[in-house]
This record gives C-alpha cells, sequence and structure tokens, in this order.
C-alpha cells in the first residue's frame, strides 16, 4: 500500500513532537510505502531526520516559495481570472457570512471549482492576477454590520489575502499515485489532501495533535494583525477544518479532547476513532537516580504554546521556599521563536533567576533532559497528547502539567500518575513543583505509578496496530473499529456537557 503523508512544520525539519510520532510511523510500517510532503515556510528548511528506506520519496513545499503553476496564456485567460473570481466569492460569503444557509457546502463547492481551475490553467498565477481582495471588501460589506464589526480597510483586505490566497495556491500541488492520503494536521496540509482526494477519490484519514483551528486562534490572537485581518484569516480557517472533517474518510485524533472539537466542527462520530500517541518501553527504561540539587527539567521547542513565560515565573516563586532549585530548558529554538527566546531570558533575569535558568539547547532524545530532573514540567497553553508525558511517564519520573488537550487523559483521576495544573496559573504550578522537589516517597511513588499506566495505556505497539488497521480500512472504504483504551472508554462515558464544554467555534 502506498502512503501519502503531509506534514506543516514539522517532520523531516524539526525534531520532537509530531515529527517523533511521524518517524515513529515511517519506521513502524515498514511494509507500507510512503510520500513524505512537507510544507515549509520559505523554502530553505532542511531535512534533519534519515528517512527509512520505505520513504519513497520526500518532497518540500515551501508555502511562501515559486509557484507550482503558470497561468498559460491565451484569449481565454480573463475568462479563467473571471471564474476563479466567481469561486472566490462563494468562498468569502460563506467564511464570514453566518452559519446558515449551508455555509460548510457553499465553501466545498467553491473549494471544487477552485480546484477544477487548478486542473485547467493553474490557481497560483491566477489568484495572483485577481486575488481574494475585492471578494474579501465585498464580503465583509454585507456581513460585518450586521455581526457589529469595525469596518475594514483595502490594507486589511490585502493582508488577509496574501495570506490565505497563499494557501489556497497549494491546490496547484499534485501528489504521486498513493492510495491513502494521511494529513498530520487540519489546515493546509489538509487542503493539499482535499485536493487530490477530489481529483483522484482517495481516501483522507487526518490526525490532530493539537487541534490545528484553535492553535490559530491562539497564535492569531497574539499577531500584530487588525481585527478584520484576524477575523478574516480565522473565518476562512474555520470553514477549511470544517470541509475536511466533513469529507475525511477518517479522523484520528490522538485524544477525546479533539474529538469534541472535531465533532462540533462537523466530523461523523462513527468516522470519529482516538489512537493515542505511543512510546517503545524498550527506549525508555526506568530512571534509577536524581540530580544532586532540586532540578525541575523542561523539553520541547522554545516556542509560546508551551508557555515558558509561566514556567520561568512558576520557578521564580519555587526559589523562593527551594532556594537551590534550578531550571533546565532543552530543546530547540526555531528562527521564527527568536524574539520569544530574547523575551524569556529578559523574564528570568527580571525575576532575579536567570543564573538558576539554564538553557540546554537541542538534547538527542527526550531521555537526557528526563533523567536532569527531579521533575519534569510541562506548562503548555495547547497540546494533543505528549510525547514529553507519556515518555517521562515511561521512565517513572514524576511531572507537573497544565490541564490542556489530552494532558489529563494521560493522567489517572486521582493525581497519582502526574500533578495537573490550570493552565497560565504559575502560583498552582510552583506549589506542586514545590510539593514534589520537597517530598522524595511522593516522587518515587508517583513516578512508579506512571510508568505502570504508560505501560499499560501508551506502547508504540498498540499505536502502530491501529494505524496499520486504519489504514486497511480507509483502503478497502470499510468501517474502522479499533479497540478502545481504558483511557478512551473512561473519556467517552463523561458526562454530555464535559463533551461541550469550552467549545468556543467563532474567531
Amino acid at each position: 500500500m502506498k502512503v501519502a503523508l503531509i506534514t506543516e512544520g514539522t517532520y523531516p525539519i524539526v525534531t520532537g513532537g509530531v515529527s517523533t510520532w511521524c518517524d515513529q510511523l515511517l519506521n513502524g510500517l515498514p511494509d507500507y510505502t510512503f510520500d513524505v510532503v512537507a510544507l515549509t515556510g520559505s523554502g530553505v528548511s532542511k531535512a534533519v531526520w534519515e528517512v527509512p528506506p520505505n520513504v519513497r520519496a520526500v518532497r518540500m513545499i515551501p508555502v511562501w516559495g515559486a509557484t507550482a503553476s503558470p497561468l498559460r496564456p491565451g484569449p481565454r485567460r480573463r475568462k479563467w481570472i473571471d471564474t476563479t473570481q466567481d469561486a472566490l466569492v462563494e468562498l468569502w460569503d460563506a467564511a464570514l457570512g453566518p452559519d446558515g444557509d449551508d455555509p460548510v457546502g457553499r465553501t466545498s463547492n467553491a473549494l471544487l471549482q477552485l480546484v477544477g481551475i487548478s486542473d485547467r490553467v493553474g490557481l497560483a498565477h491566477s489568484l495572483a492576477a485577481r486575488g481574494s481582495v475585492a471578494p474579501i471588501l465585498n464580503a465583509w460589506s454585507r456581513h460585518s454590520p450586521a455581526a457589529g464589526d469595525t469596518p475594514m480597510s483595502v490594507a486589511d483586505a490585502v493582508m488577509a489575502a496574501g495570506i490565505v490566497d497563499r494557501a489556497l495556491a497549494l491546490i496547484d500541488h499534485h501528489l504521486g499515485e498513493v492510495d491513502v492520503i494521511h494529513a498530520s494536521s487540519n489546515g493546509p496540509s489538509s487542503l493539499v489532501a482535499l485536493a487530490h482526494s477530489w481529483r483522484h477519490g482517495t481516501p483522507i484519514l487526518l490526525t490532530e495533535h493539537g487541534v490545528y483551528l484553535r492553535e490559530r486562534y491562539l497564535a492569531l490572537h497574539g499577531a500584530n494583525l487588525s481585527w478584520p485581518v484576524r477575523r478574516t484569516v480565522t473565518a476562512f480557517l474555520r470553514r477549511l477544518c470544517q470541509v475536511v472533517h466533513v469529507h475525511a474518510h477518517l479522523v484520528l485524533p490522538v485524544n477525546q479532547f479533539n474529538a469534541r472539537w472535531e465533532r462540533r466542527l462537523g466530523a461523523l462520530p462513527s468516522r470519529i476513532h482516538t489512537i493515542s500517541n505511543g512510546v517503545d518501553p524498550a527506549k525508555f527504561p526506568p530512571v534509577t537516580s536524581e540530580p544532586a540539587v532540586p532540578t525541575i527539567s523542561f523539553v520541547g521547542r522554545i516556542d509560546p504554546l508551551k508557555d515558558l513565560e509561566t514556567l520561568i515565573s512558576a520557578f521564580a516563586l519555587v526559589r523562593e521556599r527551594v532556594p537551590a532549585a534550578q531550571l533546565r530548558i532543552f530543546g530547540p529554538t526555531p528562527a521564527e521563536n527568536a524574539a520569544y527566546k530574547a523575551l524569556l531570558v529578559a523574564l528570568a533575569q527580571t525575576l532575579g533567576v536567570a543564573d538558576a535558568v539554564h538553557w540546554e539547547g537541542p538534547s538527542k532524545g527526550s531521555r537526557p533532559a528526563i533523567q536532569a530532573g527531579h521533575v519534569v514540567a510541562l506548562s503548555s497553553v495547547s497540546e494533543g497528547l505528549p510525547f514529553t508525558l507519556i515518555e517521562s511517564m515511561m521512565c517513572g519520573r514524576a511531572t507537573v502539567n497544565t490541564d490542556v488537550g489530552g494532558v489529563s487523559e494521560c493522567l489517572d483521576e486521582q493525581q497519582s500518575t502526574g500533578m495537573l495544573v490550570a493552565a497560565r496559573d504559575h502560583v498552582a504550578f510552583a506549589e506542586a513543583c514545590v510539593t514534589l522537589l520537597c517530598d522524595h516517597e511522593l516522587r518515587a511513588s508517583m513516578g512508579a505509578a506512571a510508568r505502570q499506566r504508560a505501560l499499560t495505556e501508551f506502547t508504540l505497539e498498540r499505536c502502530l496496530t491501529q494505524y496499520r488497521e486504519a489504514y486497511a480500512a480507509a483502503y478497502a472504504r470499510r468501517p474502522f473499529e479499533p479497540v478502545p483504551s481504558l483511557t478512551s472508554r473512561l473519556a467517552e462515558a463523561a458526562s454530555p456537557l464535559a463533551a461541550t464544554s469550552g467549545l468556543e467555534l467563532s474567531a
């Protein structure tokens, strides 16, 4: 079986997280042939993973790079530009309009028209000739007064169109001959999958690690963009995510938190099946030693979603009660996050803990970072089912975590396998860290319980078996019925209120 694995900003150009999951799939399913299609930023990214022999090709598509195909000249050139405008008018009216009148169906129809235009003349150059600016302005003027939105300037429309039209231009990129498409996130990577599926009838599998739409809401909330631009971009992304959820053959979230979002975004419950991340117990045997001084360790990329401001602020409070405490931060800093790291370094200086905060840089795997601390900390504002936590549990380390995404699904309700606090609450985070640093017996018992739970629920073998079955089901166009984990059964048995709480889907 030939599988196209589509990524965005992860494998094979960065390590950790989703990239680890990709590497597990590729190496763990050697009897499958994979094409890796990686969406990158500017096209200067280099692979940092060694791909296994069953990967037929690795193709990197720079979202902000050269376009895939030209608009072919000829007497009908203007006709196709006008046809593109007609599709964009429908797309933006559905995106910025109210939820009535089948906006998801109209968005699907508009995107399907754009795929047809791409196949005939090439979409990127048609968008460059006359893109989304006028359709955005027209849709905004029709719908914004009723919604109470502020007026949109031409500059706002140009900015929003520049962002979205680049994503739409990805429709021009064709995949090779494959039997199944597996998108590792919603958004642009799923748009590439959707276009290929409409062209060839190939089934799509979607795995969301963090909820793509939620993470875009978080990122754009903090972006230096006007409200009309943020509203326009998130409105498009919301409709795109809804279309993908409706058309995907299988939706395979890594946790029940994601599954609740996916149901609200239109995925049929019968097509949603949770497959938890897993790790190889042989690669993460129990840690048998602790550092000489009280130490908190973090491992992950330096990124705003990891909310290291909260971790450093909490650590400053920890030092007031455990003066010898140290914080060791392991992980790479992506080039686009250099300013964020500078902010963190300044924060540590301001709080008077810079001498005890150690920036260790990338680690060869997570185990050295896990060993480096008495406690492993995860302070994120968004997570899927984090490998850092599962690997720490498999190593038998006590952890302090924020209650986001599927983190609570990794732990037990009694928090005997790890501690859980509210996101962005640095006081509560500090209190949990102090409790564990000062109580050797609690750390030891929590670490032992965590490893036992990881061995029961989060093994790599279980994970790969379910993906193998999902590929076979998609290829045969039949339902997929995996054996649910204990975690999934407990989460699905939660009250109906819990299944819908906290899911605000407007921009």
